[in-house]
Parts: structure tokens; C-alpha cells; sequence
């Protein structure tokens, strides 16, 4: 059995602010090792439930925020970008199980801790097909191209009762409760982690339960963009169709194809107003 996992940051117990997530100062570095713990918690998991391989990608920001002294020692881990397949970089349909950890609701959730989509600072809804989806709907179509079912997610109880709506075979823990945007109650650091490296085991044991999510292809893309310019940016790549002041459809014809789109769409944007 191989397991893939997906880190995030925002979804981790005791991680409330953007000073957790910035890549500097005392409240980053603390998160950071939050984050590794946690990927480790479920590595634990996957290695005492027979997996023979654990992948782990860092799926935070610009993706080279664990630490890699601190990783279990039979753990891979996927560091840096830029890279293809965006939060999903190391996937492909050798793996069993995608195992998505830290993550957040998506932009306009009201209470969801640090709810965003991708990168907060471009866009503020994403489609496929159309439906809207947050970054655990996207990275579950992307593993469904390869065949490989979402078995655990992790997060606040904003997105745990969020994707209990939309993948509700999917394992699912709780790291802390929303109280709004920068507040929570958190589970301690080490208690979230025992309740990942248990509930990884429950998942892998129902892993004939786990469905696949496999679009039908072509899929359509619509991004809808905080600001006009991004959108007049993204326009240039060959495809796309300027459907509003703010919005870009595109139709690609399937999941690999997309996110391609969708990490050319914040690499044209970033280029021109960077961070």
C-alpha cells in the first residue's frame, strides 16, 4: 500500500493568525513544526497500517515550509515549486490512498479559520464544471484523474462538516473549532496529532470504502479574481475567455490540464503585482 499526503498550513491546531503562516518570525517557525508533526502523525499511521511507501508533499504557500530534520525517517517529502500538479506534486496512480491534512474552507466562509482559496490575495471563487469548489474538492479531482480516492482530511469544523457534505465517506478530524476568521478553540498540538495518526489507521482499514471523485472530461474552469487586472493578465494564455469584468473561463480536457491553467493563472498575476 503506498499513501499520499498533502500538508497544508491553516487547518492545524493552534495555527489562528497570519503571523502562523508568513514565512518569518517566532509564531511561522512554531507552525512550521506543527505542520511536520502532524504530516509525521499521519506517516505513523500509514507505516503501522502496512504502507510501504509515504509520500508527503508541502502544500503551503510556496511549498518549503517543513522541516525536513524532523520527518518521520521512512517518509518522502516533496519540497518547493514551482511544480505541475500545484498542492498534489508527487501524486500519480501507483498511490492508494491521498491523505489532505491542514486544510481550510473556502473564500467567503464566514467563520472557517483563515478561509481562503489558494492564494487569498488573487481570487475569490473557484469552478469546476460548475460547481465552486475549496482546495480539498480541487486536489480530490486531481487525485480521481489518477485513480486515487480521498480516504482522510484534517482541519477546523467549518471544513470537517463541509466535506462530510461532499465526501462523506471520507475520514475525518477535527483540529480545533472556529470561532471566526483569526479565533479558535484548538485541540493541543499533540493531542491532534494522536487523533490524525488514529484516524489514518480508521482510514486505511475502510479503504474499500473510499470513493474515487473522477470528473467527466472536458472539465470547464471558471476563476473569479478579487481584482479586474488579474483577470485582463490571465486572459493572454491561450484558452481562456473573459466571461466578466473579473472572470475567466477555460476548458481543458481533464484534471492535469486545469491545474496547469490554474498555476499559469497565479504565476501571471504574482509576475505582475508580486507579493
Amino acid at each position: 500500500m503506498k499513501v499520499f499526503i498533502s500538508v497544508d498550513m491553516e487547518g492545524m491546531a493552534g495555527v489562528t493568525h497570519s503571523d502562523h503562516t508568513k514565512m518569518s518570525g517566532v509564531e511561522y517557525e512554531m507552525a512550521r513544526k506543527w505542520m511536520t508533526a502532524e504530516a509525521n502523525a499521519a506517516a505513523e499511521g500509514a507505516f503501522e497500517s502496512g504502507a510501504s511507501e509515504v509520500v508527503i508533499t508541502d502544500a503551503h504557500g510556496f511549498m518549503h515550509n517543513m522541516l525536513p530534520h524532523e520527518l518521520h525517517r521512512d517518509a518522502q517529502l516533496v519540497s518547493g515549486i514551482p511544480r505541475p500538479l500545484f498542492q498534489m506534486e508527487g501524486i500519480n496512480e501507483r498511490f492508494d490512498a491521498a491523505l489532505m491534512l491542514g486544510y481550510h474552507v473556502r473564500a467567503g466562509d464566514p467563520f472557517g479559520v483563515l478561509s481562503h482559496t489558494h492564494v487569498g490575495r488573487i481570487v475569490y471563487d473557484l469552478k469546476l464544471s460548475g460547481e465552486a469548489v475549496n482546495e480539498i474538492a480541487f486536489n480530490t479531482a486531481v487525485a480521481g484523474h489518477f485513480g486515487v480516492p480521498l480516504a482522510l482530511v484534517s482541519g477546523d469544523d467549518r471544513l470537517i462538516e463541509s466535506v462530510g457534505r461532499t465526501h462523506p465517506w471520507t475520514e475525518r478530524v477535527t483540529t480545533k473549532w472556529a470561532i471566526s476568521r483569526y479565533a479558535a478553540r484548538n485541540l493541543s498540538p499533540e493531542a491532534a496529532q494522536e487523533r490524525i495518526r488514529t484516524g489514518t489507521v480508521r482510514a486505511l482499514k475502510r479503504l474499500g470504502e473510499m470513493q474515487v471523485v473522477r470528473l467527466n472530461d472536458p472539465i470547464e474552469l471558471e476563476m473569479h479574481f478579487l481584482d479586474p487586472m488579474y483577470a485582463q493578465l490571465v486572459s493572454d494564455i491561450p484558452g481562456t475567455e473573459r466571461i466578466d469584468g473579473r472572470g475567466i473561463r477555460y476548458v481543458g480536457r481533464d484534471m492535469l490540464e486545469i491545474t496547469r491553467i490554474w498555476r499559469l493563472s497565479i504565476n501571471a498575476s504574482l509576475s505582475a503585482f508580486p507579493v
